[in-house]
């Protein structure tokens, strides 16, 4: 949702696909040697189609050319290399874009970054980060709504990296990270959005407010084409008193340092065992491949659950 209303600016551009590579493929990026030579640039390029991001990009029909995007690159090493990817696909995702690709500000919208700040920091000196938090229940009521996810481990994993991610934005500094509850983007869509804009530094446009383009395909959201104000606090009718108090024992410090209704105030918090974590990991992958399955098939699933 926040990353179609910040595409509504012409300063702006966020890919509508989530890449997942850039954090692990830094780590190995030695590999690749000198991306200036042609034949480590293909090589590299070759091992990120192989990822889940290109697959996506793929189905969409926009196919990545090596030489466009080795031409489009301003600088060889992994910064600018990463520049010329997203230029590429900015090219094919908006056609006709009302401001040339130096003069606008590009991002990339993938919720698990959030364990991985110091790592695009340091890739990207200049960069800033905006984190998008939302009420934990409301959370695994989606997930569990949409992908048939366990609400206990989907708390889990909010709760590690919200720590993790808020952490990190402490050392950056406000210039830097901008933290925002959805709650509040929902209740003022306008006000939040227009302190959005100002943290990155560029005007806010007339129709703020309005999606560039429609930004839920799945969840109860599904098509939405303007922010569904109603889309919170959904945890108080439909989570069972149990869940909820399971939820608090995981996340409740959060929930109070955002300033979340908390039920059970005086719950000490504690993480989930490793080997209920683990039995709940299986079971989430079981229901992606079946989620997957009824989209893709068998052979389209595996090789979808493949990629990385």
């Amino acid at each position: 949702m926040l990353r179609e209303l910040l595409n509504r600016s012409p300063d702006v551009w966020i890919s509508d696909i989530e890449s997942h590579f850039i954090p692990p493929f830094t780590r190995r990026l030695a590999e690749f040697g000198d991306l200036a030579d042609r034949a480590n640039f293909r090589r590299l390029a070759v091992a990120l189609g192989k990822t889940r991001a290109f697959w996506y990009w793929r189905r969409r029909g926009i196919v990545v050319d090596v030489d466009a995007w080795y031409a489009a690159c301003r600088r060889h090493d992994w910064p600018g290399v990463l520049e010329g990817l997203f230029h590429v696909v900015h090219d094919h995702e908006i056609r006709d874009a009302p401001k040339p690709w130096p003069e606008i500000l590009w991002g990339d919208k993938t919720p698990v970054y959030m364990t991985e700040l110091p790592v695009l920091a340091g890739v990207f000196p200049s960069a800033r980060f905006i984190h998008l938090v939302r009420d934990p229940r409301d959370c695994a009521l989606s997930s569990a709504h949409t992908w048939g996810d366990s609400p206990l481990r989907t708390a889990q994993r909010w709760a590690d990296r919200t720590r993790v991610c808020r952490a990190a934005g402490r050392t950056l500094g406000p210039e830097r990270y901008h933290e925002l509850c959805y709650e509040d983007l929902v209740g003022d869509v306008q006000g939040v959005l227009g302190r959005v804009f100002g943290f990155l530094g560029v005007p806010v446009p007339a129709d703020a407010g309005q999606f560039l383009r429609v930004p839920e395909n799945l969840g109860e959201a599904r098509g939405a084409a303007e922010v569904v104000g109603r889309n919170r606090h959904k945890w108080k009718a439909r989570m069972e008193p149990a869940v909820r108090r399971r939820i608090e024992g995981i996340a409740g410090d959060l929930i109070d340092a955002l300033g979340y209704e908390r039920e059970y105030p005086d719950l000490p918090v504690r993480r989930l065992s490793s080997l209920e974590l683990g039995m709940l990991r299986l079971r989430d992958a079981w229901r992606q491949v079946q989620f997957r399955r009824r989209e893709l098939g068998w052979r389209g699933a595996i090789t979808f659950l493949r990629a990385r």
